[in-house]
């Protein structure tokens, strides 16, 4: 019985990461995405034009470190083999620092502090998924030596399959994952054959974009209203509290 309420209770703790489900490393604590005027948190669905440009970060509990590094990472980039997908790298920016904001914490980046992956907006190709997910974690370095930073940097100059949990692994700063977030945008499609090329649009090359190092080109539109895993994930959420509750009842 109590193994069965470990397992359940495991199971809960997945389901209310904020990032999203399978992603390791996963973290329930949430990290505020604001693009503009444009809450990015939680699993919103967001267009291409609203996040041309590196968003502002933030945190609703206070961070105890002084500096940290944030990596933003595309999970359903499309392959030449169906049904696949690969990542990319987004943006990485070591040198964050903080500034209490209320009760929470919000991040600011030193002018000095090159990104080690200047960021670029997402822009989904008309290829199945029609919908990807872009993935925030925010990485406390406070105590990381030269070398550990090195690792990051150096990762970050191969953007196409980046591997966030191996990179940190290598760096030994698996453990120092302190908040994360997700958001989608869609391409309105319709999708083509994800074996063929052809396709202007794509979520894989930088292109033009120069986000927070310059001005940028948001080009047209091409986010699309969806209930996505946000509230899969909230559903989901409830559900396995209530079946933690049970557990308990019956357990006792």
């Amino acid at each position: 019985m109590l193994y069965q309420f470990v397992t359940i209770l495991a199971a809960a703790s997945l389901s209310l990461a904020s990032t999203p489900s399978g992603f390791t490393p996963a973290t329930q604590n949430p990290l505020t995405v604001t693009f503009g005027k444009s809450d990015g948190s939680g699993g919103k669905e967001l267009t291409k034009a609203a996040t041309a440009n590196a968003p502002t970060l933030s945190t609703t509990k206070k961070l105890e470190g002084k500096s940290f590094a944030v990596m933003m990472i595309d999970l359903d980039i499309p392959t030449n083999t169906a049904g696949k997908t690969d990542t990319l790298l987004h943006w990485m920016q070591t040198g964050l620092t903080v500034a209490e904001s209320g009760a929470g914490s919000a991040l600011t980046v030193p002018a000095s502090v090159k990104a080690a992956a200047p960021y670029f907006g997402p822009s989904p190709p008309a290829k199945t998924p029609l919908q990807h997910r872009y993935t925030e974690i925010l990485v406390d370095t406070s105590a990381a030596t030269a070398e550990q930073l090195k690792v990051l940097t150096d990762a970050a100059a191969n953007r196409m399959g980046f591997k966030a949990e191996a990179v940190l692994e290598k760096a030994k700063l698996q453990d120092k994952v302190v908040a994360g977030n997700f958001f989608t945008v869609s391409n309105k499609g319709p999708a083509a054959d994800a074996t063929k090329g052809g396709n202007k649009g794509n979520s894989t090359t930088p292109g033009t974009a120069k986000g927070s190092t310059g001005a940028t080109n948001p080009g047209k539109q091409t986010g699309l209203p969806v209930k996505g895993e946000a509230w899969a994930r909230q559903a989901s959420g409830m559900l396995t509290g209530i079946a933690v509750v049970a557990a308990v009842f019956f357990a006792l």
